[in-house]
């Protein structure tokens, strides 16, 4: 195997190599590299080893798998078995009510609608009929996720249809730049694309039409186990009367923003524009308006793994939000907020003198661009505590606004919080203050493993683990996800392992996969990843060993959960929220 360098400043000048430093970053396990011959060389090397990388399916061409398809012919058998595979499964679907709650669970009260309720310790969803509800949902349950860039890379592709071809429909044109942290430093992201799974689909069945997508795509859910639509999948699934789905709400427009440092998808919206209460009111009202009323609608997630804090773990990290508003101008509605509420506390520069330990001249240097606060000093508590009342200030702000108007807009519906990844505890408790369900992003082997849970016990709200996944190496795509395990074979075991850690977690609701489809090979539009993540591939089949160990262990979750719950039978008859 060639490694090949990923990023470079300058350039190399073989003959002073004198050393090569191979690292792994923070291995969970004990790891060997076993290294052949190590030397340099001045030929190109990249075009070669990216040469002709992708097959005219979207395959990754350099190995096979057992799902591999090789001929059109091939794929068609394989979609044929698949057929006969699903029906015998949806033959056997146990019994639930028609929203998939446990009619051998524990029952509440019938509101119509999704709520949330807690009965002898353990929270639970509670479906509109009255039935104990645990969320088993897949995101990403869309056709439109799988373009990939091939302007500038033409060569990395065996076959791209040309113009006159009938698939040559597949083309289209996008632009993807920004200056976001999923963004930096991408060569490929405009330009020409080409859409290989929709290809497939139109080579396999003779139509890329959504309406019989979208009715396999539930046939497989409903036979694999799953009984939730999770985020980000094709809003023409609402009203499907089969699935219950939740839905986004992206909040975009021109109210200020701030930048944290980690900024993955963008910079923090400053909940104390009016611009941004505006911007939330718009777009829950176009998000619920012709949903407010439909019963398969769980609820809305608000954003999406919003920078509360910035990679690491020391003060500059936790407090990054903070640190980096007192750096902007007075302009910025967030630092007119910090201040005045230092200022109410303080009165003048001589009390935050003392209190932070700083000699402040005159309150308006705090006004000035570029402000330093300090960091948090043993000495001076009051440093960390007022950054800690500013960033609940903060999450209070974002929270109550969203929650405000969708209870105007969409009061049946649950806020089922704010999909965090980086947080700080104060968010989460805002989240904890104001939304029906706190929402978590873990990208770990156990959602234990993911946040600290003395301190979810103590907020005592429900959870959804609204994204996990575990992918591999050994399917094409080049990435292992962000919790990768060794071999597909592996797959199957973490995925039942995540589902048993989580009943132990009596707030946990429901588990949500990332994602229904692979990623591209070559990447995504969005950000370039191209991770093996999904339960079906390129080629829109399942891969079978995977999908096999997921419906064993989301079938077998029932008996698990009222295990955990302590009741085999019904126990009590409790009112919802």
């Amino acid at each position: 195997n060639l490694l090949l360098v990923k990023t470079l400043e300058g350039e190399i000048a073989v003959g002073q190599v004198s050393a090569v430093s191979l690292s792994l970053t923070r291995p969970d396990s004990p790891q060997d590299i076993l290294l052949g011959r190590l030397g340099t060389r001045q030929d190109d090397l990249q075009s070669s080893l990216y040469e002709g990388l992708v097959d005219g399916f979207g395959q990754y061409t350099r190995s096979s798998w057992p799902e591999k398809a090789k001929s059109l012919q091939q794929l068609k058998s394989f979609a044929t078995l698949e057929q006969a595979q699903l029906k015998g499964w949806l033959a056997t679907r146990p019994a639930t009510d028609r929203f998939g709650g446990l009619l051998d669970g524990p029952t509440f009260e019938a509101s119509g609608f999704f709520q949330a309720s807690k009965l002898d310790g353990r929270w639970y969803l509670v479906t509109p009929e009255g039935h104990a509800f645990f969320s088993l949902g897949v995101n990403a349950v869309s056709a439109a996720h799988s373009k990939t860039y091939v302007e500038g890379r033409e060569a990395m592709f065996t076959s791209l249809p040309a113009e006159a071809d009938p698939l040559a429909v597949f083309y289209g044109s996008a632009d993807n730049r920004s200056d976001n942290g999923a963004n930096r430093g991408r060569a490929f992201d405009h330009g020409r694309w080409y859409d290989f799974y929709n290809a497939n689909r139109q080579r396999l069945h003779g139509s890329a039409e959504l309406p019989a997508w979208r009715q396999l795509s539930l046939d497989r859910l409903q036979a694999w186990g799953f009984n939730t639509l999770g985020n980000w999948s094709d809003p023409g699934f609402a009203g499907n009367q089969r699935v219950p789905y939740t839905m986004p709400l992206s909040i975009r427009g021109d109210f200020a923003s701030i930048q944290t440092g980690q900024d993955w998808w963008g910079g923090m919206p400053d909940p104390f524009d009016p611009r941004f209460a505006m911007a939330a009111e718009r777009a829950i009202a176009i998000a619920s308006r012709d949903l407010r009323d439909d019963p398969w609608l769980i609820g809305y997630f608000a954003d999406n793994e919003l920078s509360w804090a910035a990679p690491g773990t020391d003060a500059h990290a936790r407090y990054a939000l903070a640190y980096a508003t007192l750096r902007l101008t007075t302009d910025v509605p967030a630092k007119r907020a910090f201040l005045k509420q230092l200022r109410d506390k303080y009165r003048n520069q001589n009390g935050i003198s003392k209190a932070w330990g700083i000699d402040l001249q005159a309150w308006e240097l705090m006004e000035d661009p570029g402000f330093e606060a300090p960091l948090p000093d043993p000495e001076h508590p009051q440093i960390e505590k007022d950054l800690q009342d500013f960033l609940r200030l903060y999450a209070d702000t974002y929270f109550k606004t969203i929650a405000e108007a969708l209870k105007w807009h969409a009061p049946n519906q649950l806020l089922l919080g704010g999909r965090f990844a980086l947080v700080t505890p104060e968010a989460v408790a805002s989240c904890a203050q104001y939304c029906d369900v706190l929402s978590f992003n873990f990208y770990t082997r156990s959602p234990q493993s993911g946040y600290d849970w003395s301190l979810l016990r103590q907020l005592d709200k429900p959870v959804l683990v609204s994204e996990f996944h575990f992918g591999s190496r050994d399917r094409g795509p080049f990435w292992g996800g962000v919790s990768e395990v060794y071999r597909e074979e592996d797959r199957g075991p973490a995925y039942a392992n995540f589902l048993v850690e989580s009943l132990k977690e009596p707030q946990i609701v429901g588990v949500h996969w990332f994602q229904y489809i692979d990623q591209p090979v070559s990447g995504r539009l969005l950000d370039g990843e191209n991770g093996h993540l999904g339960l079906i591939g390129i080629t829109d089949l399942p891969f079978s060993g995977f999908v096999e160990g997921v419906r064993k262990a989301n079938l077998a979750l029932s008996a698990k959960w009222l295990q955990a719950a302590g009741t085999d039978k019904p126990t009590a008859v409790q009112g919802g929220n």
